[in-house]
């Protein structure tokens, strides 16, 4: 017989975010955000970048092909031998809250190259052409895969990705995740919860030799820029001003009388910023 299941139970409470952005937006550092409010955490790392947050003693395994050799002696990983593990109940022991893949522009790379080595190897079996469309349907059921294959584990997921800056049809700007091919850019948001877009701004100070960099997250489709949440309470505005995306998902879990009281805090905070 079937034992159906709750919305208000666990298995909807994790948070399976994509963070897309810009360079030195502060994407990696978000790991250090999700390992001190989540607990433990597993990083997928592909960006040789992580000694921004080197401090944090986060877990880690380097992916250095997409399918290739795996060999821990030489320092090589093959992202496909990683998920094998990630599936394995060694790893499951391991108790993870979070796991996090930095980033997917990477993987996306690695990806492209093992479909055209495919495409390559068939091509001068049969003597024939490599054939482009099959490279690009190789990589787009290979990257929409590994992210839904993350998506759905029992943990809070984050996946980054470099922002992509295009043009439609129209003549209109737009920003998407950056990875090879452009369906699998416009697959790529409705398979996560939130899609976070990270945007940096230079602004000046009252010291002219100086500027300051403000952070911003899109939550929303605004300027080109392709967020979205899934926010049964509708507490989060389509752009807010942070660096941290664990405080937006910390105000969406708030019950109502806290949420009430960080809106009377915030108010009066922007307020006499203001110089109310």
């Amino acid at each position: 017989m079937f034992s159906p299941m709750n919305t208000n139970d666990h298995t909807t409470s994790y948070r399976k975010c994509l963070l897309y952005g810009h360079h030195g937006w502060g994407k990696t550092t978000q790991f250090a955000h999700y390992q001190k409010h989540y607990g433990k955490g597993f990083i997928i790392s592909g960006e040789s970048g992580l000694s921004s947050i080197r401090s944090s003693g986060i877990d880690y395994l380097p992916f250095t092909s997409w399918g290739g050799e795996t060999n821990p002696d030489e320092g090589k990983y093959s992202f496909r031998d990683i998920v094998k593990w990630i599936r394995t109940d060694d790893f499951k022991s391991k108790n993870y809250k979070w796991i996090g893949l930095d980033s997917l522009t990477e993987l996306s790379d690695h990806s492209m190259k093992y479909a055209n080595e495919l495409a390559e190897n068939e091509a001068k079996k049969l003597g024939k052409a490599k054939n482009g469309f099959e490279v690009y349907a190789t990589h787009g059921a290979n990257i929409i895969g590994a992210c839904k294959l993350i998506r759905d584990l029992a943990c809070h997921v984050l996946i980054t990705a470099l922002s992509k800056e295009s043009t439609d049809d129209n003549g209109n700007v737009e920003y998407w995740a950056m990875v090879g091919g452009k369906a699998t850019q416009q697959q790529l948001p409705g398979i996560f919860d939130a899609v976070f877009c990270g945007v940096r701004h230079t602004a000046d100070t009252n010291d002219k030799t100086k500027k300051k960099v403000i952070r911003y997250v899109i939550t929303d489709e605004v300027n080109g820029w392709k967020g979205k949440v899934r926010d049964e309470k509708r507490r989060l505005r389509p752009v807010e001003q942070t660096g941290n995306i664990v405080d937006l998902f910390r105000r969406m879990d708030m019950d109502d009388d806290a949420y009430e009281k960080w809106i009377a805090k915030h108010t009066q905070e922007e307020g006499d910023n203001n110089g109310v």
